[in-house]
């Protein structure tokens, strides 16, 4: 029996959410905080953009499920656990996702090679029980939102 083993292999510290019914994995590097908002901390704004109030700050909120064209565009957040991720430029966007099944390391199999870039999608990896999951790019999956969820300007935003 000969096992063969690639000479580098890239290990990611990931959290494993559902998305739509779909298995991803968000870095945990990108991630602040995990929250789960009362109904009257989400607000939606006249240009359909919907926020959540986190200690006096509102961030914009960006549903994944819509975002990869998994479902059609929530109106209804209430029930979806947001993961609160930061960009390079701290920027803050509390990324919406039906459920958290766990954190781990994930081994990354990179895209570009052998199908090309997908916005939003950072690579892949296989799970333990055989399943492909995307890592998404963070920053890439906001700017893949549509007209129908208008990109997140943090500019228009004030803290309370």
């Amino acid at each position: 029996m000969s096992i063969s083993l690639p000479l580098t292999l890239a290990v990611l510290d990931g959290m494993v959410v559902d998305v739509a019914g779909q298995t991803m994995v968000v870095p945990i590097a990108t991630i602040v905080e995990t929250i789960r908002p009362e109904a009257g901390d989400l607000h939606r704004l006249a240009d359909g953009m919907t926020v959540v109030a986190v200690r006096g700050r509102f961030i914009p909120v960006v549903d994944l499920g819509h975002v990869f064209k998994f479902r059609e565009a929530t109106k209804t957040y209430s029930d979806l656990v947001y993961l609160l991720v930061e960009s390079d430029h701290q920027q803050m966007w509390a990324l919406a996702v039906d459920r958290i099944h766990d954190q781990r390391q994930v081994v990354i199999k990179g895209l570009e090679g052998n199908y090309g870039h997908v916005p939003g999608v950072a690579a892949a990896t296989i799970l333990g029980d055989g399943k492909v999951a995307l890592i998404i790019d963070p920053e890439e999956a906001v700017q893949r939102t549509d007209a129908d969820q208008p990109v997140p300007d943090h500019s228009q935003l004030k803290d309370c």
